[in-house]
């Protein structure tokens, strides 16, 4: 079984509040991490475009999908997606068929 990424690609609302939005996205890491099926997650930004990336791997499709279907129930991810402008969300699951891994840093 391969093991699926879940990228989000977004824009944050004119206006927002960084570390509002940061806050409010590391409240929804007590759902996600304990979703079935959960191995890893990060959030990055391209400082230039100021296009934002949240990626989670699952351990394979089903878990990943519910996980997505469940995640809005939450109050958490209704915090954090208030300050994403909606008509910028790009949003995949994909099937990793390759991977390496090396010393992590951490943030």
């Amino acid at each position: 079984m391969e093991n699926v990424i879940e990228s989000v690609k977004f824009k944050l609302k004119a206006g927002a509040d960084v570390q509002r939005f940061l806050a409010d996205s590391e409240s929804t890491l007590s759902f996600i991490t304990k979703s079935g099926g959960f191995l890893y997650r990060s959030l990055s930004v391209n400082e230039e475009t100021q296009e934002w990336t949240d990626i989670t791997y699952w351990q394979d499709m089903e878990s990943a999908k519910a996980a997505f279907d469940d995640f809005m129930k939450h109050e958490s991810a209704q915090q954090m997606v208030s300050h994403i402008e909606e008509n910028s969300v790009v949003m995949s699951h994909e099937r990793v068929k390759m991977n390496a891994l090396g010393e992590c840093a951490s943030a």
